[in-house]
């Protein structure tokens, strides 16, 4: 059988056989709990088996335990149950980025450059986290002076529960982008270049020094800080994050690839270059 433009990611593993795939799993469950060096007595059962985009072929979840600890491998299984592929069935005709970028919301978000730059990157990132401050410098001195009106830029929080004032750093970052764009790049700008010299004492000091002349009603501004109303559109982002594979920060997502760390500018130039020769 031949079939074009579909890619199978994964090892192709010979498992034993069954009539029918969920007919009897057992030599899969058998195979997966050696392979894995699991107990004989671990729960493992298919569901959600339904026809693959390859005929003859059924793609399901193998999950792991029972209950919402459940884990759940994506799993790929022959007509006869002899093969599986512990992963899903890609077409490789579609932009696999496409999909990526779709999960990260971008209307309205307060942004660096065109919205119709070739070009976006959306960072997840900790106001505290010195290697961010580091990735600002990047993005902010190397990036945008590079590229100019080809990339648009977003920036997401994504504050670690180990950095004391990470959070309320985030929470006052987004008190601001409520009221208006430029006050919360006001923020952003003074808590990474002033990282140094902020404490949980003084950060609300110090971030209403930043938004003075901003225009801003600083009796709501304070307000959302106290009372940290802007605390679940933060967490939003950092589940949003989550969603597109970011585990730590720095993590940058270029047009759907994601970049993990504080890397140097020469990593994100060789990706913004790849992507802008692609359109």
């Amino acid at each position: 059988m031949r079939v074009f433009g579909l890619l199978v990611s994964g090892l192709l593993l010979v498992i034993g056989c069954s009539a029918q795939p969920g007919a009897d799993n057992e030599p899969l469950f058998k195979y997966y709990r050696r392979k894995t060096n699991m107990p004989p007595t671990s729960k493992l059962s298919v569901t959600g088996l339904h026809d693959a985009a390859i005929k003859g072929v059924k793609e399901g979840t193998l999950e792991i335990g029972e209950g919402p600890g459940a884990r759940k491998v994506p799993v790929t299984l022959s007509a006869d149950g002899r093969y599986a592929i512990f992963g899903p069935i890609e077409d490789v005709t579609v932009d696999p980025n496409k999909a990526v970028m779709q999960k990260i919301a971008l209307k309205d978000e307060p942004a660096r450059g065109p919205a119709d730059a070739k070009v976006t990157i959306v960072e997840y990132s900790d106001f505290q986290c010195p290697f961010c401050a580091r990735g600002y410098g990047t993005i902010e001195h190397q990036v945008l002076k590079e590229y100019g009106d080809k990339v648009r830029f977003v920036y997401k929080n994504f504050p670690l529960p180990f950095h004391p004032w990470a959070e309320p750093g985030a929470v006052a970052a987004e008190c601001a982008k409520q009221q208006k764009p430029e006050a919360f790049w006001k923020v952003y700008t003074g808590l990474f270049e002033g990282q140094q010299g902020i404490s949980p004492e003084n950060l609300k000091e110090k971030v209403d020094a930043m938004l003075a002349d901003s225009g801003v009603d600083m009796d709501r501004f304070n307000d959302c800080l106290d009372n940290k109303k802007s605390l679940p559109q933060v967490k939003a982002e950092m589940q949003e994050g989550s969603s597109v594979g970011v585990t730590g920060t720095p993590g940058f997502i270029i047009n759907g690839r994601l970049l993990n760390g504080a890397l140097p500018f020469e990593n994100f130039k060789a990706v913004i270059d790849d992507e802008l020769a692609a359109k």
